[in-house]
């Protein structure tokens, strides 16, 4: 008796316990649905918005989002489509109240008889719940939590309102939420329009959006769809004698489709993007401000600087010169004109076997790359293989990573380029293209990326520090003639002409226009490298440290980005005035706040400069007279040809600038400026030590692009003008005109200027400086020039000097590229 009223007494507790645990469990279950919590998501649900990006003209050009999704109504849900999800998903969905005990019941029996997991149980209700929970930590409390907010939906919703929210939460595969824009991506088509086997198709990829995917695996896909079209038979939604007529005729179609696309496809493939580079950059600068859930789920408006039109054409006419020029030197070799019949390098190459011919093309490549070409055609193989019939592990391994790294290095030798445009007046970004393409494998931004040297496109910041210290003015005359130097290892050093030629006496502005070397490094030695690099630091906002203090900076060895020299030459355009570049104007949020306004900001501090006077970078009168010299560049000088000639830029208004090639052609560069914009154009290859190839200079290669964009930009307008709106281009008060012979610079007295015979004078002009050029008569007022012209024709249309009195002159100037 004891003992059985013993075990009475424990079994009471044990149910006491029991009951005590499940109060509790289901105490806690019930805490954690939160008393409805979840049902509040699913009331509140809207689609997720993607962010939007303006340009200057109010035109959407690109659109940010994780997985882009549009808001569906049930009632635009064909029936078939309802029918499809349901025949494979959840057939009696219209009769269980969240969880079907019949069909859990019926997935074991499957999946015992089977061995394996061949049948879900989980109704589409359960689905939807689980996708709400799906942030939650996944554990055994959770099932229970699933449960119970099934049957909450179900209570709270209609089986039709069940549908529309679970229609625009399922994840469908490559980036798709909601049935919306699955069928935009895999179909093209908007959810009304699709047929039965389309729905047939969608239908199987919630649950497995890898595996069925006709992208990813199109023979997993054709298979299931047969099968679900055989369960909507079943169902009576799909006649069973037309199942496979259905099925038939829809892949005969789609197979062609799926087998070409990329196994990659997804929202992102289609989504609106007309300036990648700019919205990479715009997105990236964004990030730090507003954190990456506004950006990708907030739905904002972001009002940029961009112009699309004149993107769209940047980007079309770099496309195209990158296109060109590396189609003229995808094969090894190059003609020293720029270019060959590659039908016929062949044929040399045979005859070159039996004569002795002389070597009429040479390699594209640095002699460093050209080793690697050779080593890797005529002996890594043999000496791979001697490797492996000696002891020589080390050797061996070290053969096949070269074997390795040549063929990336072959794959990537690829000609790119950069475009980057400002407006100068008020710090507008309306153009970056950053090179030949974006893609996921070729994102880098070059135009404010890639450092590269500038070439002779940095001899503007050296002669304006010059002018600005009073050291020369734009007519001082300086002797181009052989020079050595000591560099700071105190070894000798003699820069070179582009051409080898020496030039005598010749002004500061013609040497700039001629792009001396030897003028610029003594411009250098005579001004000194602290004021050098100082003053295009403060142009280019690049750090000190980034500027060699050798006489070589004069000949553009400093690294800089298309975006740095574009800010420095936005600010002589703006007449020495501070440019604060700017990408983003402000951004709106959905209810209509600016929460972000870099706009306001960059104007706030242009106003607060102005007032304490350190707007002006440089002064106006430094400003004024580099823009004078650089017109005479992009007019008459290196840039003349390739930015006005017909077959080449075809640009017929005034312009200002500089080109920039380096050594063995390896960058190609031209910073120019009308009166509106400042464009910067780079092109080069990502190993900066091939070259471009012989004789490809930047007036050859990168004025041409900036020439058709401007023209494009204008589309047949008329082209700007320097000066007010009355065509007044007065000096600035600190200028002072002086009178000086344009040959040589030197006064232009009978017997030391060659050309002073009936010579009426133009004016060169010199910051603040009167004692170091003296006038000897009255001089003209500056004229501007409006076609191109060699330095024969323009000292004819400026001096009015005969052709006959040019030709008794000693020398004569040299058209130059560079």
């Amino acid at each position: 008796m004891n003992l059985f009223s013993n075990g009475i007494h424990w079994a009471v507790k044990a149910l006491l316990g029991l009951a005590l645990f499940g109060g509790l469990l289901f105490g806690y279950i019930l805490s954690e649905v939160d008393e409805g919590g979840e049902l509040a998501i699913l009331a509140s649900y809207q689609p997720t918005t993607p962010t939007r990006l303006y340009d200057n003209n109010g035109i959407v050009f690109a659109e940010l989002y994780r997985h882009k999704q549009q808001l569906l109504k049930y009632q635009d849900i064909p029936p078939h489509v309802v029918q499809a999800f349901l025949s494979v998903e959840d057939n009696n969905f219209f009769n269980h109240f969240g969880i079907d005990f019949s069909a859990i019941m019926r997935a074991a029996v499957v999946n015992v008889i089977s061995g394996r997991i061949k049948q879900g149980g989980s109704t589409l209700t359960q689905q939807l719940a689980k996708t709400v929970l799906n942030n939650r930590k996944k554990s055994f409390i959770r099932k229970f939590v699933e449960a119970l907010f099934t049957l909450q939906i179900e209570q709270e919703y209609s089986k039709e309102e069940i549908l529309e929210i679970y229609f625009n939460l399922i994840y469908l595969g490559h980036g798709t939420t909601g049935l919306a824009s699955a069928a935009d991506v895999y179909f093209h088509k908007d959810v009304s329009d699709l047929d039965v086997a389309e729905a047939a198709l969608l239908a199987r990829l919630p649950k497995a959006p890898v595996d069925y995917s006709p992208y990813k695996n199109p023979a997993a896909s054709k298979r299931a769809h047969l099968e679900v079209l055989k369960l909507m038979a079943g169902q009576g939604f799909v006649p069973t004698e037309k199942v496979q007529g259905i099925h038939d005729d829809f892949w005969e179609k789609y197979w062609p489709i799926v087998i070409t696309q990329s196994p990659s496809q997804s929202t992102w493939g289609t989504k609106l993007n007309r300036a990648p580079h700019f919205t990479e950059f715009v997105r990236q600068r964004l990030l730090k401000e507003l954190g990456e859930e506004r950006i990708y789920s907030g739905g904002l408006k972001i009002y940029t600087t961009l112009d699309v039109n004149k993107q769209e054409i940047a980007q079309d006419e770099l496309r195209k010169a990158l296109k060109k020029h590396d189609d003229l030197v995808s094969g090894v070799t190059v003609n020293y004109a720029g270019g060959a019949d590659r039908g016929l390098v062949g044929i040399y190459g045979f005859l070159g076997s039996l004569f002795p011919l002389a070597p009429t093309f040479v390699s594209r490549l640095d002699d460093k790359a050209n080793f690697r070409v050779a080593l890797e055609k005529e002996l890594i193989d043999a000496a791979d293989v001697l490797s492996l019939l000696t002891p020589a592990d080390n050797e061996s391994a070290a053969f096949t990573e070269f074997q390795k790294r040549s063929a990336v290095f072959g794959k990537n030798l690829h000609v790119e380029g950069a475009a980057i445009t400002m407006d100068h007046t008020n710090g507008y970004i309306q153009t970056m293209v950053g090179g030949y393409e974006f893609t996921p494998k070729n994102q880098f931004n070059r135009a404010v990326q890639a450092r590269r040297q500038t070439g002779s496109s940095f001899k503007p910041f050296v002669y304006g520090a010059a002018i600005s210290e009073r050291v020369v003015g734009s007519g001082t005359g300086i002797m181009d003639a052989p020079l050595t130097t000591l560099t700071e290892e105190g070894e000798g050093w003699s820069p070179q002409d582009f051409d080898g030629d020496f030039q005598g006496m010749v002004p500061l502005s013609r040497a700039l226009s001629m792009s001396l070397n030897i003028v610029s490094v003594q411009v250098f030695l005579r001004t000194g490298a602290d004021a050098i690099i100082d003053f295009a630091s403060r142009l280019t906002k690049a750090d000190k440290s980034r500027f060699p203090a050798s006489p070589a900076l004069a000949l553009g060895i400093a690294e800089l980005t298309p975006y740095e020299m574009a800010v420095g030459y936005s600010i002589i355009a703006n007449k020495g005035r501070n440019v604060i570049p700017i990408a983003v104007r402000y951004v709106i949020d959905q209810s209509g706040n600016v929460i972000y306004n870099e706009e306001s900001v960059a104007r706030a501090e242009l106003d607060r400069e102005r007032e304490d006077g350190s707007i002006q970078v440089i002064t106006e009168g430094t400003a004024y007279i580099l823009r004078k010299m650089l017109t005479m560049v992009a007019m008459g000088g290196t840039a003349a040809n390739g930015l006005h000639s017909p077959d080449q830029g075809n640009y017929r208004g005034v312009a200002a600038g500089k080109t920039g090639s380096t050594s063995s052609f390896t960058n190609a560069w031209y910073c120019g400026f009308d009166p509106k914009l400042t464009t910067v154009i780079w092109l080069g290859f990502d190993k900066s030590s091939i070259s471009l190839g012989r004789g490809q200079a930047a007036g050859v290669l990168a004025v041409p692009i900036w020439g058709k964009m401007y023209r494009r930009f204008y589309n047949g307008e008329n082209y700007p003008e320097f000066g007010d709106e009355h065509g007044n281009d007065p000096m600035p008060d600190e200028v002072q005109s002086g009178g000086t012979c344009a040959y040589n610079g030197l006064s232009p007295k009978p017997g030391v200027c060659p050309l002073t015979q009936n010579l009426t004078l133009k004016p060169i002009t010199v910051a603040g400086v009167t004692k170091s050029v003296q006038p000897n008569r009255q001089c003209d007022g500056d004229r501007d020039h409006h076609k191109s012209i060699d330095f024969r024709e323009f000292l004819q249309l400026e001096y009015q000097i005969s052709d006959e009195e040019i030709g008794k002159t000693e020398r004569k100037f040299k058209p130059k590229t560079d």
